[in-house]
């Protein structure tokens, strides 16, 4: 192979194990018989906590997803699980502007400059989602969503984007 087919061949292994890459972690209890659940609920708020878009939209799509899996809505008593999602404030960096740099070296000695590159932070929410086994007050299940939930997505494209996480979360429910 010359080094243009092996590069190549390198840059689709990397392509392809990019695009294979997960849009969830999904982390369960093993011992936990979840046949036994047959109704959830959502954890309690605090009286003077309102319901945001994004939760109200979140709760939607679990609820629809839970029923899919045979797990009604339970507003009377105690459900078997309780349903705990969060959409957790996480913030990046990214520079932007141009950089120049130059520098001269000579045995081992060298001296580089380059103009300084601009910062700017964006912030973006990750969205996690736990079911609580009521009788033993333990997380049984755990889901986290890879991608970000960015501050400038339209509602449709909020609305879209949880869809399709929520959907990607419960995909292996119950585990096996």
């Amino acid at each position: 192979m010359n080094n243009l087919s092996t590069t190549v061949l390198t840059c689709a292994l990397l392509g392809s194990l990019i695009g294979c890459s997960a849009d969830v972690s999904t982390d369960y209890d093993k011992q936990t018989n979840y046949a036994q659940f047959k109704t959830y609920q959502f954890a309690a708020k605090p009286d003077d906590d309102s319901t945001s878009l994004d939760a109200a939209r979140v709760e939607n799509a679990i609820t629809r997803e839970l029923q899919t899996h045979g797990l009604t809505l339970s507003s009377d008593k105690p459900a078997d699980v309780t349903i705990r999602h969060a959409i957790q404030s996480q913030s990046d960096y990214q520079s932007s502007g141009t950089s120049f740099g130059f520098g001269y070296g000579f045995n081992n000695v060298g001296i580089g400059v380059s103009t300084p590159t601009q910062y700017r932070e964006y912030k973006y929410g990750k969205l996690i989602v736990e079911m609580v086994a009521n009788n033993s007050k333990q997380v049984v299940w755990r889901s986290v969503s890879q991608r970000k939930l960015k501050e400038t997505m339209s509602p449709d494209d909020r609305e879209n984007f949880i869809n399709e996480q929520i959907g990607e979360m419960f995909k292996n429910y119950p585990p096996q």
